[in-house]
């Protein structure tokens, strides 16, 4: 199973505004009528309750989506290229891989994200007529859509996680509790992902997750590690299975039990049943009698430890601990909504704009102009051409911008960057 990949995707380019002319019969000296480009799709993920992996995105190819088509005569209007949606395992989490920001969290079914969005399309001839040029030779070029590289983390969604040492017995108590049938042999490491399976007690159910095998280190990255400890962040309660045939399962208890301190993120203070499986062999049986005392004693997260003797493989007592798993189950889903109806909304005033754009200077003395308008069309327009330049500089005019880089400084001539373009300023 692959539970972390790094994925590339680009929104599609918007597409080119035409310059064209009316022709018809009795209009010889038609106006201009050249149409908008479409606007580029944008790159959407949506999670899918029947996907279970992210591999299908493991190749490294670039995921896009189509571009926004040129416009035509007539003022017709390029079609919007057609947006890319992207399947995706619920409870998958999404980062900008470049910043480490995180973008979303797919937690539930049906949910989606846009991860990339298309570009604009460019504006015909037509839009840049009027009265002083009735008769445009130019149109603007569509902008580009993102391109992105993202970090997707699958965390493994379910109610109750199944933890211990590898061999404990995990596989065989999910198999018992449900219709899963993940791989059971008896050597370490056969689980290599999570397996799940739905548990039904009564009329009522829950999610089980059998997790891979934890050893020591795990929290550090040793063995299966992080892969392992991410996945039980949500599950919020854990069945921990200890097989009563070793040496010391006490100690492979508190082994268990510290790695998933070390890791944090909430895993030490979830609800614990303890499981003390394989009860079916005389030695597991003795051993039990050998400890009572000491399991009597046992706290976890400042509480008593319930403790279960089972034997997964002839599904003795595995009722009764599923019927635990879900009570705690719900005490915990109970607080939780409790939680949240205590919570007080803090009210962030919302950041009010100051304006289109901003000015200012770079580190280098450079003057810069940084806007959603002017940026795009100084990406967007020929600037080596004397009418869309003409344009380009009427607009920022009109916005104010001459007067906000006057303030900075900046006379006629001197250089000047707008969004990613570097360009001499006229007044």
């Amino acid at each position: 199973m692959i539970d972390q990949i790094e994925l590339e995707v680009a929104a599609g380019d918007g597409g080119d505004g035409i310059v064209s002319f009316r022709r018809e019969k009795f209009a010889p000296r038609g106006g201009p009528d050249g149409g908008d480009g479409g606007r580029g799709g944008n790159v959407i993920l949506e999670a899918q309750r029947r996907m279970s992996t992210l591999d299908r995105y493991s190749d490294g190819g670039v995921r896009r989506a189509d571009s926004g088509v040129k416009g035509g005569p007539n003022q017709r209007r390029g079609a919007s290229g057609v947006a890319l949606t992207l399947p995706v395992p619920v409870g998958t989490v999404v980062y900008d891989a470049a910043t480490g920001e995180e973008l979303g969290d797919l937690a539930e079914d049906g949910a989606t994200l846009v991860v990339a969005r298309g570009g604009r399309g460019g504006w015909g001839n037509k839009r840049f007529a009027n009265s002083t040029r009735q008769a445009p030779k130019f149109a603007q070029r569509g902008s580009p859509g993102d391109r992105k590289r993202l970090r997707l983390d699958l965390k493994l969604l379910a109610d109750v996680g199944l933890v211990g040492l590898p061999n404990a017995g995990k596989s065989t108590l999910l198999t018992s509790w449900s219709r899963a049938r993940p791989k059971i042999a008896s050597y370490p490491f056969t689980t290599l992902e999570p397996e799940l399976g739905v548990v039904y007690v009564g009329d009522d159910a829950f999610v089980a997750a059998d997790m891979p095998g934890l050893i020591e280190g795990a929290s550090t990255g040793v063995g299966l590690g992080h892969e392992f400890l991410r996945h039980i962040e949500r599950t919020r309660v854990l069945v921990h299975v200890l097989d009563m045939t070793a040496d010391d399962p006490l100690a492979d208890w508190r082994l268990i039990n510290q790695e998933l301190a070390d890791f944090g993120h909430g895993l030490a203070e979830k609800p614990q049943i303890l499981a003390l499986n394989k009860i079916d062999d005389p030695d597991a049986q003795a051993h039990i009698e050998l400890i009572e005392d000491d399991l009597k004693s046992l706290e976890y997260a400042g509480e008593p430890v319930r403790w279960f003797p089972i034997s997964a493989a002839t599904g003795e007592g595995t009722r009764e601990l599923a019927q635990q798993a879900f009570w705690l189950l719900r005490q915990a889903q109970d607080a939780e909504v409790e939680a949240a109806a205590r919570e007080i909304p803090v009210l962030t005033p919302t950041p009010q704009r100051t304006g289109r754009y901003e000015t200012y200077l770079d580190d280098e003395g450079m003057a810069v102009v940084d806007g959603p308008t002017p940026n795009w069309l100084a990406l967007t327009l020929d600037l080596h051409d004397r009418a869309p330049r003409e344009e380009f500089f009427g607009r920022l005019k009109r916005m104010g911008v001459h007067r906000a880089l006057r303030r900075l400084g900046v006379s006629d001539g001197d250089m000047v960057r707008v969004g990613e373009v570097e360009l001499r300023w006229e007044e």
